[in-house]
């Protein structure tokens, strides 16, 4: 009678399946169709010597991950402006002759160059494997490939990859001139005012890893086994939340500007006469250059990456096998790793030479007045091969792993 009762309890424990959230159980039910058309008698299953023919993979599972950005090629921006306005007044003996010139000019020659950069991971996302529950005296006997339930991924930023070259190199050419000649007993007046704005900088930006977000989690699935264990790899971890993409620069960065500016102003009088030249000139060069090439991304605040538990219970005379149970390796809101190899270049040229004559013969006044106001800007921030700043308030955990030595269900037998 306990003999009996003991092979009923073996029998139903082998026949138990269990199934968690889109979990996989021992028994693969296969709902198929005749060959002919109608339907099976019933549900047909894989027998339990044929799990070592199939990996177990719930995992790699993603959600509110940037995605990756790849360049490869040239960016280039080549803006030519000239501005060269000529403005001359000549009069005879007792005459009188004026020049006036006014120039309001904005020459915007500026870029923003954005290439192989990753997307920025989203928030508030979760990513989990799901649960793998094997049951029965032979467990996974047998089995010899791959249970993987991690390897899942919440609110990562993408890497950026860029190949190739990023130029910006735009001309500007102004060079306006003012001119008043007058002869014997005349007045020759020159009036010249600039007011004058470059714009040449560029934002130039290549292989940027995306930012991690906030708030994601990532976790493995739980695996449990009861019986023999499987002699392949468990696999739960590898799970990262938050993380900032990894920056891949390769090649060159140029920032060239060339910026000319030649204003004249003369007046020239004759005997007798009275010669006024006035030249005013308020210019702005900006040439700022921004460069970033390889940069990690940032890790994002309050992620959470976590391996999923494994619970064997194996026979005391078949333990687990050789081979790599993991359930750690999980990361969460770190910054990302920055690469570059080339060339970062920020060249910036400005002439400004006005020029202001007033030239009067005997017995003359010349009168010469000029005014500059120049900004000059050319500053370049450079940014290369940067790792990402980590986050904050985050928590990567491994999975817990727990086996219990359980007796052979068969050595009841000898009991009764």
């Amino acid at each position: 009678m306990r003999a009996a009762s003991v092979q009923s309890a073996r029998s139903n424990l082998g026949r138990a399946t269990a199934m968690g959230r889109r979990g996989v159980s021992e028994g693969v039910p296969l709902e198929r169709k005749h060959l002919f058309g109608h339907d099976a008698p019933d549900a047909w299953w894989l027998p339990r010597n044929s799990w070592s023919l199939f990996p177990i993979h719930t995992g790699d599972n993603s959600a509110g991950n940037g995605g990756n950005g790849h360049f490869a090629g040239s960016l280039i921006d080549t803006s030519y402006a000239a501005f060269e306005p000529l403005n001359v007044a000549q009069a005879g003996s007792h005459a009188t002759a004026n020049a006036y010139q006014t120039n309001i000019v904005y020459l915007d020659q500026s870029a923003t160059q954005i290439a192989g950069v990753g997307g920025d991971g989203g928030n508030g996302n979760v990513a989990s494997g799901g649960d793998v529950d094997a049951f029965g005296p032979t467990g996974l006997r047998g089995f010899s490939g791959m249970i993987g339930t991690g390897d899942n991924g919440a609110g990562n930023g993408g890497d950026g990859h860029f190949s190739g070259s990023m130029v910006h190199a735009p001309v500007a050419v102004y060079s306006p001139i003012n001119i008043a000649v007058a002869g014997s007993h005349s007045t020759a007046d020159a009036h010249q005012t600039n007011i004058v704005h470059l714009d040449q900088s560029a934002t130039q930006i290549a292989g940027v890893g995306g930012s991690g977000g906030h708030g994601n989690a990532a976790s493995g699935g739980t695996i449990g086994a009861s019986g023999s264990a499987a002699s392949g790899e468990i696999s739960t971890g590898e799970n990262n939340a938050g993380n900032g993409g990894d920056g891949y620069a390769y090649g060159g960065v140029v920032h060239a500007t060339f910026a000319f500016y030649y204003p004249i102003n003369i007046a020239v009088a004759g005997y007798n006469s009275t010669a006024h030249a006035d030249q005013t000139n308020n210019v702005v060069f900006d040439q700022s250059a921004v460069q970033k090439a390889g940069v990690g991304g940032d890790g994002g605040n309050g992620n959470a990456a976590t391996g999923g538990t494994a619970d064997i219970f194996p026979s005391i005379f078949d333990l687990i096998g050789s081979d790599v149970i993991a359930t750690g390796h999980n990361s969460a809101g770190n910054g990302g790793n920055g690469h570059f190899a080339g060339n970062i270049v920020d060249i910036d040229v400005a002439i400004y030479a006005p020029i202001n004559i007033a030239v009067a013969g005997y017995n003359s006044t010349a009168e010469a007045h000029q005014s500059n106001h120049v900004q000059f800007d050319q500053s370049a921030i450079q940014i290369a091969g940067i790792g990402g700043d980590g986050g904050h308030g985050n928590v990567a955990l491994g999975g817990d792993f727990a086996t219990h030595l359980l007796a052979d269900l068969h050595l009841l037998d000898h009991l009764a």
